[in-house]
Order: C-alpha cells, then structure tokens, then sequence
C-alpha cells in the first residue's frame, strides 16, 4: 500500500458520495454506509492468524438485505484471505475454493460497523 495526501483521499470519498452512495441511496431509499470501522484488536488478530500460505487480503464490497436486523440493505466489507494460485491472488468467494468454515483464518471476516448507521 502506498499512502497518498488527504486531499486526494478527500476528492475520492466524495466522489464516492456524490457518484455511487447517491445511486444506492435513492435506488434503496436509505442512508447507505459510506464507511466501515473494524477495531484495530480484531483486524490485527485476523491479519496475525493468516496462514503461511496466505498471500494478502481482498476486501469484498457487500450488502445485506432487507430482512437483516441491524443493517437492511447497507453496504459492508467482507475481508478474505488469499492464496497464490498460478500467477494470480484468488480467495474462496472469487475462486469457489472453499468452503471455507466460521473458524477458517482465511476468513471471511465481517465484524466491522457500519457508517452510517453506526459511527463510532
């Protein structure tokens, strides 16, 4: 990863905002999630119980749906472990390796909030 100056982070999430939030929110009539929180406890234990052979992490946009308690209709992120496969980083979801279960330390990981609704 290569940090870049806020103010380009800036320009980007709200473009964001004004381009693809505003679709979703209207598409869905919501206040959809602009941003997700993971504590920095749970991401570091994630990333620390990774294989040997895992290769990196793809964070995976998501959704729940309408019947979800907490979160009808937002956005997430999923993070999943990946593996060299060839020449390439694939994970479970992309490359329908898995299944993976609840306690595979590939993942998928989705305990982050959501932003809104919820923003610590």
């Amino acid at each position: 990863m290569e940090p870049i100056d806020l103010s380009i982070a800036q320009k980007m999430v709200d473009h964001y905002a004004a381009t693809r939030k505003k679709l979703i929110d209207k598409e869905h009539n919501i206040n959809d999630t602009q941003s997700v929180w993971i504590s920095l406890d749970k991401l570091k234990s994630f990333i620390n119980n990774l294989p040997e052979h895992a290769t990196g992490v793809r964070i995976h946009f998501a959704a729940y749906d309408h019947k979800n308690d907490h979160y009808p209709n937002q956005t997430t992120a999923i993070l999943i472990g990946t593996s060299e496969n060839y020449t390439e980083h694939s994970d479970a979801i992309e490359s329908s390796i898995g299944p993976l279960g609840p306690e595979d330390p590939m993942g998928p990981f989705n305990q982050g909030n959501p932003c809104p609704p919820f923003c610590p």
